[in-house]
């Protein structure tokens, strides 16, 4: 634990130590005490599971959710989670994807890669990929901590400041995020479709929020239509990115996320169609210092009330969620076609540059050689002897296919910040009631602008002067491979109680929500959607548009409890689904949910294209204390 965050924990404890001194005074009359305890069994329905019902999840939670207000000035609170997945001992066997097959035609197949179970043989080359780091997500400080702060309040109402480990979210929006960037989030457990709660990752910081009225200070605001105004300004010390895991079978670096692990990239040459073999990557996070006051984030929200409505001004300074990849030094293994140092008779290290250099060189560069090779004798002669660029270093025998390959160092790179404005206003629009009960729908808006956001290029010139695209680009110096451009992002949306004409004993109305998204891109040719998906023409597109749906009714006295949430991406041909069935039939402790998530996309393009496979049914059963 860092300084800074040793002070500001010492800090919280002797406030918490105050206010227990004044709560032994007073008998402790405003203690409360609650919690929960799920655990889900999920069914997946998917090529991960060959397209049969397995259990491919088993997520549990148990929470303990504490407050405590000793006066009327002082609030503590505490939450704290245990959260983790049985799959590795309880799921069917997951088959996901691994590095490409030399031996599926034109290479463009991928190795399978079991997920959860000892592998093997030669759809799984890489033996035992058994990971538990799922099992327990039980780092004290980082994972299981999801609140624990103290509130001030003066008596006036004039300024609340919050001091600890908490979350605030802001925006209007559900499901796309475009002004919720205060916290990271946690994609591990449930993807892009878990709750917003749940997947919001809690950081360490302050926050004051200032009252105008109160403090006489609304006056200037009020004559420009500006009524009960206030501000909210954050200081976050703490610094955390977007937790997800890549499912890599390279041995070494092998990492499994589960039904919600996100593919290994197919590598496919964009030129000939064909796969790119002998190629795999070891990751690493570069990452901003954890706690820093001097790179700390920092933030802050303007509320106010005008045209009917309530509106809030926003301004981010931060770090980005997610990464840019970056290529580093690599190793040729000579002696094993399967990247396994342990059995390569030769290990080389290959710079940047170098390697850069082999695999793009004209004429005798590895894709070129590669690309030369065609079907029938001709291919499978090609296959034998190796493309040029490997051979160099003596990895041909002229009788056996080549035994080497080349694992790439890449850095997933966090180090850049995060620049953005916004604005928000929701109104309910008394004019257009209408409907069976006359309601009146909701408007909602919500925009934002980045500054120099960074982006993978999707198209480079590399060192020896080729023009390269697709996962090609992804070899080739950083100065080459990243680029910035601003982005303006808008949801319009509305809300509506819907009561429908034809049900005559319908007991209470259905909320609806219908959101529209366009994310414009200043000069967004040829840039990666996010790398290094970037195989099947995964480009940001110069416009790209969202909607969502959402809608929730309770049934027979609220005991039955239906939420349906859509989304789709128009350029991306994406969708996805959830749907959840509450039971609420046994008491106030016993919660169970069916509920069913499914995705369907193009490979590699757009988010739902990377979540493809994680369709699945669950059932969860809580108890509430």
């Amino acid at each position: 634990m860092k300084l800074w965050n040793i002070l500001l924990t010492t800090t919280i404890l002797g406030g918490v130590a105050g206010a227990t001194l004044s709560g032994f005074a007073s008998g402790f009359d405003d203690v409360s005490v609650g919690g929960r305890v799920k655990q889900g069994v999920a069914f997946g329905y998917s090529d991960l599971t060959d397209g049969m019902l397995k259990i491919a999840q088993a997520n549990y939670i148990v929470e303990l959710d504490t407050s405590w207000k000793p006066s009327k000035n002082i609030a503590v609170t505490g939450n704290f989670w245990l959260r983790g997945d049985w799959c590795d001992s309880w799921c069917g066997d997951l088959m996901g994807s691994g590095i490409q097959n030399p031996n599926s035609p034109n290479a463009a197949q991928q190795y399978g890669y079991h997920i959860n179970r000892k592998g093997g043989g030669r759809d799984d080359p890489f033996g035992n990929t058994v990971d538990h780091q799922n099992r327990y997500l039980d780092d004290f400080e980082d994972e299981m901590i999801r609140e624990f702060a103290i509130k001030f309040t003066d008596d006036y109402n004039r300024f609340a400041l919050k001091i600890g480990k908490f979350v605030r979210g802001w925006g209007q929006s559900d499901g796309i995020r475009l002004l919720d960037v205060l916290h990271a989030q946690d994609l591990r457990m449930k993807g892009v479709l878990g709750d917003s709660d749940e997947i919001r990752i809690p950081n360490w910081m302050a926050a004051l929020d200032l009252n105008f009225d109160e403090m006489g200070i609304a006056k200037p605001f009020e004559w420009i239509g500006m009524t009960k105004p206030g501000l909210e300004m954050i200081f976050m010390p703490e610094t955390h990115h977007d937790k997800f895991v890549i499912n890599n079978p390279t041995p070494g670096d092998v990492t499994s996320g589960g039904l919600y692990g996100f593919p290994f990239p197919y590598l496919i040459d964009p030129v000939s169609g064909k796969g790119i073999p002998y190629f795999a990557a070891n990751l690493h996070d570069v990452t901003p210092r954890e706690f820093s006051v001097t790179d700390a984030t920092l933030a802050a929200r303007f509320k106010f009330q005008a045209l009917h409505g309530e509106g809030t001004l926003n301004a981010y300074y931060g770090w980005q969620e997610l990464p840019i990849v970056k290529m580093r030094d690599s190793t040729l293994f000579v002696g094993s076609d399967k990247h396994d140092p342990n059995q390569a008779l030769l290990k080389l290290p290959l710079s940047q540059q170098l390697l850069e250099t082999l695999v793009h060189a004209p004429g005798i560069g590895y894709l070129d050689a590669m690309r030369l090779t065609t079907g029938g004798l001709l291919g499978t002669l090609g296959q034998l002897l190796g493309p040029a660029g490997i051979n160099a270093y003596g990895c041909s025998t002229g009788i056996l296919p080549p035994l080497c390959s080349v694992t790439t160092n890449f850095d997933l790179d966090y180090k850049y910040r995060k620049k953005l404005v916004g604005a928000t206003f929701t109104r309910d629009m008394v004019e257009l009631a209408f409907g069976p009960k006359d309601v009146a729908p909701v408007f909602r808006m919500e925009a934002s602008y980045e500054f120099d956001k960074p982006f993978n290029r999707y198209r480079v010139e590399t060192n020896v002067g080729s023009e390269v695209y697709g996962t090609n680009a992804l070899i080739s110096s950083v100065d080459n491979s990243v680029a910035f451009r601003d982005q303006i992002s808008v949801m319009v949306g509305f809300d509506y109680f819907l009561w429908l004409p034809f049900w005559k004993n319908q007991e209470s109305s259905i909320f609806t929500s219908f959101q529209l998204f366009n994310i414009i891109t200043k000069d967004s040719k040829d840039l990666m959607f996010q790398s290094p998906y970037a195989a099947f023409g995964s480009k940001v597109h110069p416009v790209q548009t969202y909607a969502s749906f959402l809608w929730w009714k309770a049934l027979d006295d609220g005991r039955l409890y239906l939420e349906g949430l859509a989304a789709y991406d128009f350029q991306n041909e994406g969708f996805a689904y959830r749907q959840r069935v509450d039971f609420n039939y046994f008491g106030d402790h016993v919660r169970p949910r069916l509920e069913l998530i499914h995705y369907e996309g193009k490979t590699e393009q757009g988010l739902f294209g990377l979540y493809d496979n994680a369709d699945a049914i669950e059932f969860s059963l809580t108890y509430q204390f």
